[in-house]
């Protein structure tokens, strides 16, 4: 089973949903880095040092760089000029790159963006263009800390940014800052810059880039917890197994996969204490919950094939009109809708929470007929889940298997990394990390 997002997004696309995404988690870290990605165009745009595929790639790995602080360390602490801990977001960023992002050559960049470059220099095992790519990141991550946050002016931030050369920074990196201009602020000079706009947007990415991006997105959301990191997967292999067994032909079971694969985007936003809540959700914290939804089609932004959003979005509606958030009733809901909100529960029931274990089949089998009796569910696609439980979970377990195989391999391997006390032995033992890269490994 493999999935094709089917609908053209350009470069441009991608970025704004995944700034969209991310400003949910916290909106500094997401301008920070939108900021860094274009200061590195301005740096290098038109040096001719790169293609045009590559400087894409460049930008999208710089606006992914702080990925790693989402998951680690207090934000307000680290978006200062002279930044003393370094490690523990660079290498979970270095680790999640590597392995849920179509950007792995760019991981080690993100690994070293903090390292100073009289280390660097003189690390015979690492490649120039290694170096040269982490000092990009380093110098235009400093430049915008400076200016857009610690608030001195384009000449203020050259000369500190001078008074480390060739100790913090390397001096041919510097001199490519040093030609560059900011009379006002860098966002301001991102959002007016037409070439830079239409620069993300040249390059067409490949369907199988586009679903990489997104699935990214998707481990972003199911990392928050250890009980929830294969919730979407589940949901995709079980829409696909359900979609299988309802005789729908391959672009029902793309579409199906792709809105089961973005189904919960929104939950980025929810906190995690109401993610991992014990028990029953009191009605504040489920009008919380339910604002996943809504929040889900704010980061699409108009930005994807209406049948995958609506499939998406509708993964809580019920026959009967008691789902949410329109409380669509039968006439409304097509097939696929219908069936991915099923897998949905499916997954829900078999997944592990802190107060309960996954269901046993004979229960979740009693909980999907009781629904379909109350009219909340289809009739026929119930029927066909009840009587290919089995098959279906099975198969879905082997699915999750290299994903849940890897994650707790990334957690080990951060683990052991924090250990480790010189910066030599931490980036040995980082760029050694060999692993299968799981986009390849589920739908």
């Amino acid at each position: 089973m493999q999935m094709q997002y089917t609908h053209i997004i350009n470069n441009e696309s991608i970025l704004g949903i995944i700034r969209r995404f991310c400003s949910y988690i916290d909106t500094r870290l997401t301008e920070h880095g939108t900021h860094v990605a274009y200061i590195i165009y301005r740096m290098i745009g038109k040096t001719g040092q790169y293609t045009d595929e590559e400087l894409r790639n460049i930008c999208f790995a710089a606006q992914l760089h702080d990925i790693g602080a989402f998951k680690t360390e207090d934000v307000s602490s680290m978006l200062h000029f002279e930044t003393k801990d370094v490690w523990n977001h660079s290498f979970y960023g270095y680790l999640f790159i590597q392995y849920f992002s179509p950007l792995t050559e760019f991981a080690p960049a993100v690994l070293l963006h903090h390292t100073d470059w009289h280390f660097l220099k003189n690390q015979e095992n690492l490649s120039r263009e290694l170096k040269d790519l982490a000092q990009l990141i380093h110098i235009a991550d400093r430049i915008d800390v400076s200016m857009s946050l610690e608030n001195r002016t384009w000449q203020e931030t050259l000369h500190v940014l001078n008074t480390g050369i060739d100790i913090t920074f390397a001096p041919h990196i510097l001199e490519l800052a040093s030609k560059l201009k900011f009379e006002g602020s860098i966002h301001e000079a991102w959002k007016q810059d037409i070439e830079y706009t239409n620069f993300l947007s040249r390059i067409p990415l490949s369907g199988e880039e586009i679903t990489g991006y997104l699935k990214m997105l998707v481990f972003i959301i199911d990392f928050r917890s250890h009980y929830t990191v294969t919730h979407t997967i589940t949901t995709a292999s079980i829409s696909y197994e359900l979609g299988k067994l309802i005789s729908l032909n391959d672009q029902q079971l793309n579409l199906i996969l792709c809105g089961a694969l973005l189904h919960d985007l929104g939950k980025i936003a929810i906190p995690v204490e109401i993610l991992e809540s014990p028990g029953k959700l009191g009605d504040e914290d489920m009008a919380i919950m339910r604002t996943h939804v809504d929040l889900t089609e704010k980061i699409f932004g108009g930005m994807i094939d209406e049948t995958i959003a609506r499939i998406a979005l509708r993964h809580h509606e019920k026959l009967n009109g008691t789902g949410y958030p329109r409380g669509l009733t039968a006439k409304d809901l097509t097939t696929e809708e219908r069936l991915v909100a099923i897998a949905d529960i499916i997954s829900a029931l078999t997944g592990t929470r802190s107060y309960k274990e996954s269901f046993p089949k004979d229960r979740i089998r009693t909980i999907l007929v009781n629904m379909k009796k109350q009219g909340f569910l289809d009739s026929y696609i119930v029927d066909m889940a009840v009587w290919n439980l089995d098959s279906i979970l099975d198969t879905t377990a082997e699915r999750c298997r290299p994903v849940l195989s890897i994650y707790e391999k990334l957690w080990k391997d951060y683990d052991h990394f924090l250990s480790l006390r010189s910066s030599r032995e931490k980036i040995c033992f980082a760029l050694s990390i060999k692993t299968p890269h799981p986009l390849s490994l589920w739908p």
